[in-house]
């Protein structure tokens, strides 16, 4: 019996074959390789991102804190704000003990001064008038705030009288039944504060 010759070029065909089958098979995992690498990628470098916005702010927000919301008003109409206080220029003539109620009437008392800063700009802006502050003495005892606190001698008070006043350059004293302007003041806190100043206005 004749013997059937092989076909040499069917299997090289099928030889071809499954050699392009594995080729496009590493091919296709690598280009699984490829994609899952650059969905990697993209991942890390939006979780960097965000990483870095969220130190961003975090460090913005400790630098420019989130403006409260005031718990004391502003001056009141009329007031002028020095430093941490505010201040009255009342152009009404009257006594010491008259300037103290009008002071009062207006949520605030007779002005203290606790820095040279605040003489000078009491004094630049009484324009050459009489004012009264709320210092006092009793007789020849020591000058006091009306707050009851001791004057510290911050200042050189003119006059013999015993309560002061501010005039162009200087403080002074004069007899408190004098009639004059009267400078008011308040800490820039709720005028409610000023109440224990009436009740030193009351026991005088």
């Amino acid at each position: 019996m004749a013997e059937v010759p092989c076909e040499e070029g069917g299997d090289s065909a099928a030889v071809m074959e499954l050699l392009q089958q594995r080729a496009e098979g590493r091919t296709n995992f690598s280009l699984r390789c490829t994609n899952d690498r650059k969905v990697t990628i993209a991942v890390t470098v939006l979780a960097v991102v965000l990483l870095l916005t969220v130190a961003i702010l975090t460090l913005a927000a400790k630098k420019h804190p989130p403006c409260s919301a005031p718990t004391l008003p502003s001056c009141l109409e009329s007031g002028i704000g020095f430093g941490n206080k505010c201040f009255y220029f009342l152009e009404e003539e009257v006594d010491w003990e008259g300037s103290q109620h009008s002071c009062l009437s207006r949520q605030a008392h007779l002005a203290t001064i606790d820095t040279r800063e605040e003489l000078r700009f009491l004094l630049r802006y009484g324009n050459f008038m009489e004012f009264w502050v709320g210092l006092w003495r009793e007789g020849s005892g020591p000058w006091k705030w009306l707050n009851g606190s001791l004057f510290n001698a911050l200042f050189d008070i003119q006059g013999n009288g015993h309560c002061a006043y501010t005039n162009s350059h200087r403080i002074s004293s004069d007899r408190c039944s004098e009639m004059k302007f009267s400078i008011c003041s308040h800490l820039q806190r709720h005028p409610s504060e000023v109440q224990k100043d009436t009740e030193i206005l009351n026991s005088t």
